[in-house]
């Protein structure tokens, strides 16, 4: 029996790795539109939040499409839109916590059970389409939101953020970094400090720390060595080449070291 059970645990990984396979490659085509949906979570279980979440229509969310359709001409002449967002119903469970240690088989194991919980949780039957999570909370100063991530395996993003319209586009900052891990953009900042990588995760790398915009993947402005801000909002941020490569906008492997 053990040995039929780690047969069949065998066969499950080749399938979830040969179906991820097929993912990335038609989300990173870039010949259509990649369809984007979002779902709302009250993720601190208030009335508050639920109301907010009540209120929420997809144009809260243009900024993505907008932002993505911008940067998109950068890199090339066509009139295309890269992505397309929708707005779901809200969904009532929560997403599996992701394990404390970095243990691979705990990682791969949650990696399944959160895939699982995806196609459970939504409404999407295209294997190309992303699903993005965004479990909000009332804002609290005194109260850091856990980490929001983006896996590219599975094409799915779990973003925490804030149930109010006066974080409404810092949220979409998040949503579209978590967005862009899906279909293969790495981060450009330090895990441990935060702050942007030199050069790939500064707009303008000749310019120092005299930085008016955000790399997207780093998430916020450099302004000195252990210091960086938020950007208020999507118009402050930019998808540089490195990223660019990375999902597909580049296909040749440019000089991508600024």
């Amino acid at each position: 029996m053990k040995a039929l059970r780690v047969i069949l645990l065998l066969c499950i990984f080749v399938f979830v790795a040969f179906y991820s396979k097929l993912q990335r490659l038609e989300s990173t085509a870039w010949t259509e539109s990649l369809q984007v949906s979002i779902y709302p979570i009250n993720g601190d279980d208030s009335v508050s939040t639920a109301q907010y979440i009540e209120t929420l229509t997809e144009g809260d969310f243009n900024s993505v499409g907008a932002f993505l359709k911008k940067q998109w001409r950068v890199y090339s002449e066509d009139d295309f839109m890269p992505v397309v967002v929708s707005l779901k119903p809200p969904v009532l469970s929560q997403p599996p916590l992701p394990p404390v240690s970095s243990n691979m088989l705990k990682v791969m194991f949650w990696s399944l059970r959160l895939r699982w919980w995806s196609y459970q949780s939504s409404a999407d039957s295209d294997k190309s389409t992303v699903s993005i999570f965004v479990r909000y909370h009332q804002p609290d100063t005194n109260q850091r939101l856990a980490h929001s991530l983006g896996l590219q395996k599975g094409l799915i993003g779990v973003v925490n953020g804030y149930a109010s319209v006066n974080y409404q586009e810092q949220n979409n900052i998040v949503l579209a970094h978590e967005m862009l891990h899906t279909v293969g953009a790495s981060d450009k900042y330090n895990l441990t400090t935060g702050q942007p990588i030199y050069p790939s995760g500064f707009v303008n790398p000749d310019a120092s720390y005299d930085q008016s915009k955000a790399e997207i993947m780093a998430g916020k402005i450099p302004v000195s060595v252990n210091e960086s801000v938020m950007p208020d909002s999507l118009r402050q941020c930019v998808i540089g080449k490195k990223t660019a490569y990375e999902i597909g906008w580049l296909v040749d492997r440019v000089d991508i070291s600024k």
